[in-house]
Parts: structure tokens; C-alpha cells; sequence
């Protein structure tokens, strides 16, 4: 008997030291970024081999009740983030996460990334997740239209033509940084999408700021500032393999790999992907590659090299002219009046072509425990350009030869090429006429290099200093020539803009005493996306390069603690110009002038300063302020295809002032802002108009504008699997001054002048208010469901240029366009194949099949309606599989 007491004695010993063992605790924690000291929102914090868990908060906090053994381990993942594993004490206090990215910390410095609660901007960032779940078949712009104050059309429609707006402002005044440096086109200030095809593959990090922002370099930032971190290498070895394709039939590929750190402290990453198949419009298409390589050399702590390179090599089709609504009604809104069948044959008339690679070398030097020098070297070569026709437009842009079904009948065309092969040459240059209409490329090549370096020294924890050098110099070659003869034999140059042995000249370029080739053909360097080219006596219509040379300091004092922070900063620049013309100006070794135009030199400056209060560890306001004054783009230097200096010539200037709100706890996140910016004259190209049978543009000069508005976004996460989340932007986006334009004849060198009343008119291509949903629901560790819904409303078409020199319709607003809102959809299942993990997605665009005008042009007329614009598109779907291994 006693031995049985003895064992239930035992027994009972023994349940209560299992109990305390495993009985129920309590985890809880903050995880931050390791670097920024950012709360990371919707981080996986687990108990180790169970079930047992949650999500952080959107300040990064989590608690939640573990039944586990006392020496159970807590393992914490995030995307783009070192998995990290505690042993579980209950309260685990501030918990550091490492970044994947070796480099990232160097590189948001020199991208001057805003932190939450410490840098007084607006800006809005874009998470490694998001991009994941929604890139699909979108452009790098579309996975923006979330933010507010931003709004993103895919213009014509053809694969890479995006384009984005912020705050009403076009994408030329919208800088874009890859690693801090800047890839705007420098003669224009565009960025041609196209020509980064898969940048989303590679994003590590990005974010918008909205506005002049806090960037130290002397950059036009009017509207805001697109931060792309590229991947770089990972701290992790592994690859991926990703397959998807549309329901349209657009199939993409892409497989990476990275070494992790080796042990003699070298990375390496490499990323392909290949991009082939139908567009969503009619006749266009899509070939395209993408390669991305990154090497990092850590020589220790203190110093180490980065070397990035990526290129897309592209080749895709168009759709270049506007659409009426009796045409959308008629053939559909996929309809493209570019393209037709020649021989049974698709055969494109838009047809974009380039290949762009960037490469950059990084120099990260930690001179000693305050001081920091970060340089970047870089180097852009860039190779391509677009088609459309050259000759007898009419018979290209209007119904003279059409098929029934409105596709461009190039049977005909060719036909009649052919038929007019007897006929002789104008002016006696050629025994036969040659081809009447022909398809060209207008070819943009460019060169260019740069350095950009910041040093930076820390005084204390509080107080540091950055200046910095920001050099570069741009070469871009402009021509034309022939593409396609369309049956003829050849192509008769007139050469119709020359100032030496001009045709309305005394010394006529007919008899030019054979200085000039009048006889083109294709050359078989034509189209070519690498180093050849055609030769400079078979180019057509226009040679000529524009040189750009740029160089700027600047200078930024920061102060921060944990209640204030703050920023002054400034910058100086000089922009050289120089226009190269070898078409228009025979040399004087040849009698004529020289090609080469005088030097333009113009200062700019820009001057902000910002200041941030952390109220509580909630909320926190800030304020910025700032102007600018910056060179005009080269297009507004010279004019009508001659090296005549414009004169008066004026720098362009913005003033800007905002102020903003935020708060953030564990369940409820918002941003609240209000802001205005004053433009002063502001060069800009009109909408196309139509002068004599011809589609050209107007260049504007001086014009003002007002731009003022507020916004907010705000998240939600009541319950740990839930996120809900919203945006609106209420803006008014006005034209504050009258201007004159200069319509460019593109028939001979005639400018006409034209009176613009715009005064108070609303800046069209931009919804005045915007307001979204979005939502994320995490169904378990495998499925996960997602939504977004977009409303855009007052979104005005761009006036008629033409149609705006009557005083008495002076107050008559554009056509305001529809108001619409879109629906996407999307769901994921993460799941493993053996060792090998696995994500399969579905998403849907415009899942409600909302047909809209994304951009119109108003009609003439006192009353406004619509004459013509680019219809949107469809419902899309995307199917896509990745695999890491």
C-alpha cells in the first residue's frame, strides 16, 4: 500500500513540473528594421515547429499565448528580411531584423530613403510583398496607383508605354532613382519604361515621395521622387524560377540565382527573364529581355564595392494614334488604326525598339567612425528608337487605305509604290520617284557617364553634415532612317530643313554639288539594338546630337533625436547645352556654316529645409518647404531643327510648402498631409494637333501653374490576418497664366504663333480626386486573398491648343471625363515541393471589365466634348508560378 502512495506521490510530482512546463505564456516583442529603426508591419512570429503564433502590429508590436515547453525557440520571418531565431523569455522586448540585402543600408543613404518619424516629407513605401503579389503583367508605375496623389495610365497601351503623374505633374517633372542615381532622360527629363522591362524583378525596395522631398542632389523633383532599390545581393544563397502568363497570351519567364557571402566575403547575383507574346491591343506585341547582375566585394567592415548591371533589350508594337468614340463604338476599345497585314502578314506601323544598359560601380568607405564617403560611377549606353511613316501621311493617319474592319491596307500602299516607280523624281534628282510613303525609325542613341558622391560627417549622435558632387555628361544622337521601302525602290531625301543650300535659298540643296546623297535605302545596320548603325550618308529628315553637361554641388546639415529632427540643405548646378546639326549645316570646309551651335550655360539652384515633431510615440507632424530654379529642357533651348538659342531664355521655377500628420499604433495606421506648389515658367509640349494633313505639337513657354490639394492613407489591422487600408486625394490642378505657343511646322520651317488663353483652366491627364480601398486577408500559412478598388473622378482632357486663341471662350474648362473606379483581385497559395518552396498566383486587373478613357483631347467647339483619347484597358488575368530554392 505504501509503495502505491509512493507512485501516485511520483505521478503528481511529475504533472506539475510538465505543467509549469508547458503551461500557457505569454510572447510578445517589437520587430524594427535593424537599420532604420522602422517598425516592420505583418512580420511571422512563431513558436518554432508549431502552429502557434502571429503577425505584428503596425507598429511592429505582437503578443500572443504559447502553450510551448519553457525552452522553446521563436522564430521571426519577413520578406526581404534574415530569418531570426530567440529562445522564447515571454517578453522579447526590441527585436532587430537583418536586411537580405547586403548593400541596402549603404544604398538607402545614398538614396536619401525617408524614414518614418524622422524625415519631414511625405512618402509612401512600396513593400517588397506588395510587388510580389501584384506586379503580374503591370508595369513598374502601375504597382503605384495605390498612393495617393498618384495616378499611372498605360497611355497607348503597348507593352512598357506607361506613364505616371503625381500631384498632376507629368513624368518629366517626376524624378526616378535606381540606387540614388538619377535615370530621367536628360535632354527631356522622360523615362521610357520599356526600357527597364522586369525592374520589378529586382526591386528590393521602393518608395514615392511626394513633392520637392529631402534629396541632397540638385534634382527637379516637382511633382515627387520614385526610390528603386535594386535587390543587390543577398546574404542568403539561393535561387528562383518563376513562370507566368496572361490570358491574352503575354508569357514570361524568370530564374535568379545569388551565392549568398562567400567566405572570402565576395556575392554574387544574377537575375534573366525573357518577356514574348501578344499585347492586350490589337496588333501590338511584346519581345523582350531582361538581365541583371550584381557583385559585391566586402574588403572589411569599413570598405567594400558594389557593381550593378542591368539592360532589357526590347522590341515591342504600339499604338500611337488617338481613338474617337465613333471608333471605340465601331471596332472596340483594343482597336489600333497602326497596324494592318501586308502578304497575309501582321505588319506594325509603331513599332519601339532599345536597349539600354546601366551599369554602376559603388564605393562604400567608412573613413573612420564619423565620417563616410559613398561614390557611385556610372554609365548608360543606350541604342534604339521608334518607327511610323514618313511620306504621303494621309494615306497612313486617314481612311484612304483602309480595310473594311479599319486596319491599314498596306496591299494597297505597296501597290501603288510600285505602280509609281515610272514617274519621274522631283526635281530631277532621280530617274524614278521612289516610294511615296515608307516606314522610318527615329533613332535616339545616347552616351552617358556620371559620378555622384556624398561625404558625410556625424559631429555627434545628433548633428551631421552631407555635401556632396553630383557630375554628368550626356551625349544623344538623333537621326531617322529607313526602314521599310514598302515596295518601292528607293527613298527621294529633300532635305526640306536645311540652312546651307536650303531649297529656299539661293543655293539650292538640289544643287549642292553632290555634298549631299538624295538616294536612301535600308541599311542593314537599320533597327539594330547594339553597336552598329547606319551610316551618316543614309540617314534621312534629321542628324543631329544634343550634348548635355551637368554638374552641381550640394550641401545638407540634419539634426535628429528622439522628438526632433531636422533638415537644411541646398545646391548650385550648371547645365551646358550644345547642339550638333549634320543634316541641316554643310561645314564650312563645305561653304556652309558650322554644325556645331554656340554653348548654352545656365545656373539652377534649389534650397529646402524641413523640420519633424515627435509628439508621442504615436503621433508625430512635420513641415517642409522649399524652391527651386532649374535649366530649361534642351527641346526649349533650340527650336525648329536649327541651332537658334530661344531668347529670352528662362529658367523654369517651383515653389512648394507642405504640411502633414501622422499616427501609428499597433491596430491603426494614418498619414494626413496638406501641400501647394507654384510653378513658373514651365516649358511643356502640347497635345498633338494637326497642321495641314500632319500631327505635330505646340511648344509652350512661361506657362504657370497652381497645384494644391490633400491626402491621406491610412491601414487597419484589427485582427492579426486582416489588413484593410485606404487613400484619398482631393486636388486642384490649375493653369494660372495665358501664354503663347509656337506650333513647328513639320512642312517647311514656318512657326506660328498662336495666343493660349489658360489661364484658370484644370490641368488635364490627372483625376483631381482620387479615393481607394485595399484589403489582405491571410487565410492560414498557405492561402492568402488580396483587393484593390481605385476610384478616379474630375479627370479632365488636355484642351485643344487650336481651339484656345478665342478671348471670349477664355473661362470654358475641358471635357471632363467619366468618372470610373476599378476592381483587382488576386489570391496566392504558398506551399512546398519537397525542399523546393512554391507560390502560385492568380491575378485579376480590372476584374469588373470597366471600360474608360484614361486620356482625351477635347473637340472644338463652345460646347466641350470628346474628340479623341486612348481607351483603357479590359479585365486581364495573370497565372504565374515562382519556385526557391
Amino acid at each position: 500500500m505504501k509503495n502505491n502512495y509512493k507512485i501516485l506521490l511520483q505521478f503528481f510530482v511529475v504533472s506539475l513540473i510538465s505543467f509549469a512546463s508547458f503551461s500557457q505564456s505569454r510572447v510578445s516583442g517589437v520587430v524594427v528594421d535593424g537599420s532604420t529603426n522602422e517598425p516592420l508591419t505583418g512580420a511571422n512570429v512563431s513558436i518554432k515547429g508549431t502552429t502557434e503564433g502571429t503577425f505584428t502590429g503596425l507598429d511592429g508590436s505582437f503578443s500572443f499565448s504559447a502553450s510551448s515547453a519553457s525552452n522553446s525557440t521563436v522564430l521571426i520571418t519577413y520578406i526581404g528580411y534574415e530569418d531570426l531565431e530567440l529562445p522564447n523569455t515571454g517578453d522579447l522586448g526590441k527585436i532587430e531584423l537583418n536586411s537580405l540585402n547586403i548593400s541596402l543600408d549603404e544604398v538607402r543613404v545614398t538614396a536619401d530613403y525617408g524614414i518614418d518619424r524622422k524625415t519631414p516629407t511625405t512618402f509612401t513605401n512600396v513593400s517588397t510583398r506588395y510587388v510580389e503579389e501584384y506586379a503580374g503583367t503591370q508595369e513598374v508605375p502601375e504597382l503605384l496607383k495605390m498612393i495617393p496623389g498618384v495616378y499611372t495610365t498605360k497611355e497607348g497601351g503597348g507593352v512598357g508605354d506607361s506613364r505616371v503623374y503625381i500631384r498632376g505633374f507629368a513624368q518629366e517633372n517626376i524624378t526616378v532613382m535606381i540606387n540614388g542615381v538619377p535615370v530621367n532622360d536628360m535632354e527631356n527629363g522622360r523615362v521610357y519604361w520599356s526600357n527597364w522591362n522586369g525592374l520589378g524583378d529586382v526591386t528590393s525596395a521602393m518608395q514615392v515621395v511626394r513633392g520637392l522631398g529631402a534629396s541632397k542632389l540638385a534634382i527637379g523633383s516637382i511633382g515627387g521622387t520614385i526610390n528603386i532599390i535594386t535587390k543587390s545581393i543577398d546574404s542568403k544563397k539561393g535561387g528562383s524560377y518563376m513562370q507566368q502568363v496572361s490570358d491574352y497570351g503575354q508569357f514570361k519567364e524568370t530564374i535568379s540565382y545569388n551565392t549568398g557571402r562567400t567566405n572570402n566575403d565576395w556575392a554574387i547575383s544574377l537575375l534573366f527573364s525573357r518577356t514574348d507574346g501578344k499585347g492586350y491591343v490589337d496588333g501590338s506585341y511584346v519581345n523582350a529581355n531582361t538581365y541583371f547582375m550584381s557583385i559585391t566585394k566586402e574588403f572589411n567592415e569599413n570598405n567594400s564595392l558594389v557593381l550593378t548591371a542591368i539592360g532589357a533589350p526590347q522590341k515591342h508594337g504600339q499604338r500611337d494614334q488617338y481613338l474617337t468614340p465613333a471608333e471605340v463604338d465601331q471596332y472596340g476599345h483594343k482597336y489600333n488604326r497602326d497596324w494592318g497585314y501586308l502578304n497575309g502578314e501582321e505588319l506594325s506601323g509603331r513599332n519601339n525598339y532599345y536597349h539600354k544598359p546601366h551599369i554602376v560601380l559603388n564605393h562604400y568607405y567608412n573613413m573612420n567612425e564619423n565620417t563616410s564617403l559613398n561614390t557611385s560611377v556610372y554609365a548608360s549606353y543606350g541604342k534604339g528608337g521608334g518607327s511610323g511613316p514618313l511620306g504621303s501621311y494621309g494615306r497612313y493617319y486617314g481612311d484612304q487605305d483602309r480595310t473594311s474592319d479599319g486596319l491599314i491596307n498596306w496591299d494597297a500602299v505597296v501597290a501603288d509604290n510600285v505602280a509609281n516607280q515610272g514617274n519621274s523624281g522631283s526635281y530631277g534628282l532621280s530617274a524614278s520617284k521612289g516610294s511615296s510613303l515608307i516606314l522610318r525609325n527615329s533613332v535616339n542613341n545616347h552616351r552617358w557617364y556620371g559620378i555622384l558622391s556624398n561625404l558625410e560627417h556625424e559631429f555627434n549622435d545628433n548633428l551631421s553634415l552631407t555635401v556632396g558632387l553630383d557630375a554628368r555628361t550626356y551625349t544623344g544622337e538623333h537621326f531617322r532612317e529607313v526602314r521599310n521601302l514598302l515596295g518601292g525602290s528607293h527613298w527621294l531625301e529633300l532635305y526640306k530643313y536645311t540652312v546651307d543650300y536650303s531649297r529656299n535659298s539661293d543655293k539650292s540643296s538640289y544643287g549642292d554639288g553632290g555634298i549631299r546623297d538624295h538616294l536612301k535605302y535600308v541599311n542593314e545596320n537599320s533597327t539594330s539594338l547594339f553597336f552598329n548603325k547606319t551610316p551618316e550618308n543614309q540617314r534621312i529628315a534629321y542628324d543631329n546630337d544634343g550634348i548635355h553637361r551637368y554638374a552641381g554641388i550640394h550641401g545638407q546639415l540634419e539634426y535628429s533625436n528622439d522628438k526632433v529632427s531636422a533638415f537644411a540643405g541646398g545646391s548650385v548646378s550648371r547645365t551646358q547645352y550644345v547642339r550638333v546639326d549634320r543634316m541641316n549645316y554643310a561645314g564650312v570646309e563645305n561653304g556652309g556654316s558650322d554644325p556645331t551651335s554656340e554653348k548654352v550655360n545656365i545656373t539652377g539652384h534649389n534650397v529646402k529645409a524641413g523640420f519633424n515633431f515627435n509628439i508621442s510615440d504615436a503621433s508625430n507632424i512635420y513641415l517642409n518647404a522649399g524652391s527651386f530654379s532649374r535649366a530649361p529642357f534642351f527641346n526649349f533651348v533650340f527650336t525648329n531643327y536649327q541651332n537658334v538659342v530661344v531668347d529670352p531664355l528662362e529658367n523654369e521655377k517651383a515653389r512648394s510648402m507642405e504640411f502633414g500628420y501622422g499616427f501609428k499604433s499597433q491596430k491603426f495606421a494614418a498619414k494626413i498631409n496638406a501641400y501647394m506648389t507654384k510653378w513658373v515658367d514651365k516649358g511643356l509640349l502640347s497635345p498633338r494637333v494637326t497642321i495641314g494633313g500632319v500631327a505635330t505639337r505646340s511648344a509652350i513657354r512661361n506657362q504657370n501653374a497652381l497645384h494644391k490639394g490633400v491626402e491621406l492613407e491610412w491601414n487597419t489591422r484589427l485582427i492579426p490576418r486582416l489588413d484593410i487600408g485606404g487613400i484619398l486625394s482631393l486636388g486642384e490642378f490649375r493653369w494660372a497664366n495665358d501664354v503663347q505657343g509656337e506650333i513647328r511646322s513639320d512642312g517647311d520651317l514656318d512657326i506660328i504663333n498662336i495666343d493660349i488663353y489658360s489661364n484658370n483652366l484644370y490641368v488635364g491627364n490627372h483625376p483631381q480626386s482620387q479615393i481607394g480601398f485595399t484589403g489582405r486577408y491571410q487565410l492560414n500559412n498557405t492561402i492568402d486573398f488580396g483587393g484593390q478598388y481605385l476610384y478616379n473622378a474630375k479627370l479632365y482632357s488636355d484642351y485643344d491648343i487650336t481651339d484656345r486663341d478665342d478671348k471670349n471662350q477664355a473661362n470654358r474648362q475641358p471635357f471632363q471625363l467619366d468618372n470610373y473606379g476599378v476592381l483587382d483581385l488576386r489570391v496566392g497559395a504558398r506551399f512546398k515541393l519537397g525542399n523546393i518552396g512554391a507560390y502560385a498566383q492568380v491575378q485579376g486587373y480590372n476584374i469588373l471589365d470597366k471600360i474608360y478613357w484614361a486620356r482625351g483631347i477635347e473637340s472644338t467647339g463652345a460646347v466641350p466634348s470628346l474628340k479623341e483619347g486612348f481607351p483603357s484597358y479590359g479585365r486581364t488575368l495573370n497565372f504565374s508560378l515562382k519556385l526557391t530554392f
